[in-house]
């Protein structure tokens, strides 16, 4: 299957500063993906340049075979079939929902016109609110007509800059299942950015890690989460404690945290590696590789409690487990590591994703 979008060796300036650098992805025809990362990290600028609102400092952009964006020329955004859904909405506070969702298409017949909104606040559950304006609905509901409104003329591809923003998270993940379903049901490819990782767990079908203006990984969820292309990947897409490590030989590290049996061969005798440890890595209880870890503090949180740690050799670190544990305060529990993401310090900062890419 060929992709309907390819950005190939992307970079984008602000002046002299580099925002995007060397970013090269694609998008299939229907796939849903998500640039996750923080704030200042380049993602909206990348959004802005597939749009068509930023220009290229080098490389290219290919909507459908067709180049859309290059150093030398460009192609309006108004010409590119592109959707956009804004963080703010955009919704024109004086036209009722039908009037904002026909807005884009008013080439249309009048018949075809009102078919085609009718179809798409029903898509998005609003047909009864078809006569209500902006200000008399919530910020979801707001965000639907949003989204009806950007898929009314059809567009080849729709981006979505931080669409989920100004909701709370518990609606901001039921809207992104929703926002999934409804572009299944357009068969709408999309690109949404985000700096909430359980809105791209939700929406996406691949995500893109970017940090420092550079794409670390493009992948599924799956295999961002279980499979982290570096350090920097991993912090973005879970929460964890970082902790220094030696190999001991192969097969076996030493690290604060007790013997780690190594999940793969190639670590040499005295090799330093690091290690990034989530909640999900610890197993509290007797184990010949496990160390006493004195409780500092705990937080009780309903079906998990979060413990504060303090290890032999004084480093101290926060996780939760499961509250079934129920360990109390102030009182020493063994603890050890199963299948931590492990890093060698010579390669924590690259990517796998530009080194196939390089291949």
């Amino acid at each position: 299957m060929q992709p309907i979008l390819s950005a190939n060796d992307l970079e984008c300036r602000y002046g002299n500063r580099v925002v995007i650098e060397s970013v090269s992805l694609s998008l299939l025809p229907g796939e849903i993906a998500c640039l996750l990362g923080p704030s200042g990290c380049g993602k909206t600028t990348l959004l802005q340049a597939i749009a068509g609102f930023q220009p290229l400092a080098s490389g290219s952009i290919t909507l459908e075979g067709k180049t859309i964006s290059s150093a030398g020329a460009m192609t309006p955004p108004e010409k590119r079939n592109i959707g956009m859904v804004f963080q703010d909405y955009a919704l024109f506070p004086h036209l009722n929902l039908a009037d904002n969702v026909a807005f884009g298409i008013q080439s249309l017949g009048g018949q075809e016109r009102r078919a085609r909104v009718a179809e798409l606040l029903q898509l998005v559950q609003l047909q009864e609110y078809a006569k209500q304006f902006p200000h008399q609905l919530s910020g979801g509901q707001q965000q639907r007509v949003a989204l009806a409104r950007a898929l009314a003329p059809r567009p080849r591809l729709l981006l979505m800059d931080e669409p989920f923003s100004n909701l709370d998270s518990a609606l901001r993940r039921s809207l992104a299942a929703e926002v999934r379903q409804i572009l299944r049901a357009q068969g709408t490819p999309a690109m949404i950015v985000t700096h909430d990782r359980s809105e791209a767990f939700i929406a996406g079908d691949t995500l893109g890690v970017l940090s420092g203006g550079q794409l670390q990984q493009w992948d599924t969820p799956q295999q961002l989460y279980r499979h982290p292309a570096n350090i920097a990947v991993a912090r973005i897409v879970s929460d964890g404690t970082l902790f220094e490590g030696r190999v001991i030989h192969t097969g076996l590290a030493e690290t604060p945290l007790g013997k780690l049996e190594l999940p793969h061969q190639g670590f040499t005798a005295g090799e330093q590696i690091r290690v990034f440890v989530r909640s999900e890595d610890i197993l509290p209880g007797d184990h010949p590789h496990a160390v006493l870890a004195h409780i500092i503090e705990k937080t009780f949180l309903g079906d998990r409690a979060v413990y504060k740690f303090r290890l032999p050799g004084g480093n101290s670190f926060s996780t939760s487990l499961k509250a079934a544990h129920h360990f109390p305060a102030d009182s020493t529990v063994p603890l050890r590591l199963s299948r931590p993401l492990v890093f060698t310090t010579h390669s924590e900062d690259r990517s796998p994703y530009q080194k196939v890419q390089a291949d």
